[in-house]
């Protein structure tokens, strides 16, 4: 299911001239009625949502038009991740199995649930997560649709989740029987860098993280078992904790609607969660990473270069037709944090090795996977023309901003221009700098001996 924010409209009363000025139009109290969903707070297994973002309009500023975009998007949803089966859910089933009598109160369900993952499928794209890549087809072709009906050629990796994602989202497009999906199973001449840097570098590992997580996980997971233990057959261990909370959101996921099992834990136990895996991308993926950005320039340097060229209708390398404008890449969760993190789009400004206490959660972090990496999410980079440049009055020119699960996210160091954009010769220089800073992939990956 495509989980979007809604925008409630209220109809403006008439008001007496008399008023203050600094009165809003209506009074209302904005905090009734709300509801916490944990399937926004769940990094890397939620069905896919639009993000808030930071306001920005979505659609391209005053005076600008969208000329080129590009996007990396992570695969939809699957059954469950091999590795995060094994370590917190299967254990979690196993003892569910053997002890089915003792279930009450508010887990009484759980004695006739049966689990929805499918054992030999686990990585396997689920019909769910094929309807909500189509939904989110139907957005890009709504966002740019003087772009996307000229894209005849769009990447995958080898994986058939990736691929099996790729031809289900350009279901939506009109021109779908003409679209290409060019599987890229292996590495030459460096193709695969920017679609999955992270396999074409030896160094790179997804421990990082994993004992810091393991901390927090323990110190608030304990306090979890003890409050579901009225209600339950055995004790539940730190590690049954997280998996019985995975559960919420593979299950949603794959059936296309909301788990029961989500409003088993309070508001403050999926926080706990969320930030429990935040902390581990953070390690693994993002600012703690000195890989990271390693990791993330060859996308960006590569998207930089495309968009350089097609203004000159001479597009270099991997065979794109000459009118294309409009380029997909599907990939997995590890990479759009990696892009993310080489721009600086989810990092904080203080120190990052401060931002990730194992004993409490960091609430001001800026580093929030759930808004970045759901299933289908994605980091997309638009080229914009515009006949007015920044607020100053500047005249015209091409402009780049980055859009996250819909919503534009300024570059920390680039926000000069309309909508908070970068522009286009500044964005050259400052990837070109970038770039340069962490030139040697190969010698960063490469295995020391």
């Amino acid at each position: 299911m495509l989980f979007s924010m809604l925008l409630l409209a209220t109809p403006v009363l008439a008001l007496p001239k008399y008023l203050d000025a600094q009165t809003p139009l209506q009074s209302l109290d904005h905090s009734q009625g709300y509801q916490f969903d944990p399937l926004l707070h769940l990094p890397g297994i939620s069905p896919y949502f639009d993000a808030i973002g930071f306001g920005l309009q979505h659609t391209a500023p005053l005076n600008c038009k969208v000329t080129a975009a590009s996007y990396i998007i992570r695969h939809g949803a699957i059954y469950a991740n091999d590795k995060e089966y094994e370590e917190f859910i299967k254990p979690f089933l196993w003892k569910l199995e053997k002890q089915r009598q003792g279930w009450s109160g508010p887990l009484k369900f759980m004695e006739k649930w049966q689990s929805p993952i499918l054992e030999d499928k686990l990585e396997d794209l689920t019909p769910s997560g094929a309807v909500d890549a189509k939904r989110v087809g139907k957005h890009l072709l709504d966002r740019y649709p003087d772009l996307v009906p000229y894209t005849r050629r769009v990447l995958a990796d080898k994986k058939s989740r990736t691929y099996d994602t790729a031809g289900n989202l350009t279901l939506a497009f009109p021109h779908k029987d003409e679209i290409e999906i060019v599987r890229i199973l292996e590495n030459k001449n460096g193709s695969m860098e920017p679609l999955d840097p992270h396999k074409s570098c030896k160094a790179f590992s997804k421990e990082p993280g994993t004992k810091e997580q393991k901390k927090f996980i323990d110190k608030y997971g304990e306090s979890v078992s003890r409050r579901l233990a009225p209600w339950m057959p055995f004790k539940l261990t730190p590690s049954d904790v997280v998996g019985f909370q995975m559960l919420c959101g593979y299950e949603s996921a794959i059936n296309g609607k909301r788990s029961e099992i989500c409003a088993v834990f309070t508001d403050s136990e999926w926080m706990a969660y969320e930030y429990a895996w935040d902390l581990k991308y953070a390690y693994m993926v993002g600012p703690l990473n000195p890989l990271s950005p390693y990791l993330g320039f060859p996308w960006l340097q590569t998207q930089a270069q495309l968009f350089s060229y097609i203004d000159k209708h001479d597009i270099p390398g991997n065979g794109w037709p000459d009118k294309q404008r409009f380029f997909l890449s599907f990939t997995h969760r590890e990479v759009p944090p990696f892009v993310a993190t080489a721009l600086g789009l989810f990092n904080s400004s203080s120190d990052a090795r401060e931002q990730f206490p194992t004993d409490h959660i960091n609430w001001t972090r800026a580093w929030r996977m759930s808004d970045l990496i759901p299933f289908l999410g994605h980091v997309g980079m638009e080229k914009m023309t515009c006949t007015r440049g920044a607020v100053s009055g500047e005249g015209s020119g091409d402009f780049i901003r980055f859009i996250a699960n819909t919503a534009p996210r300024p570059i920390p160091d680039c926000q000069n221009g309309p909508g908070a954009s970068c522009p286009f010769d500044d964005f050259k220089k400052l990837i070109g700098k970038g770039s340069a800073k962490h030139k040697n992939f190969h010698k960063v990956c490469d295995e020391e001996d």
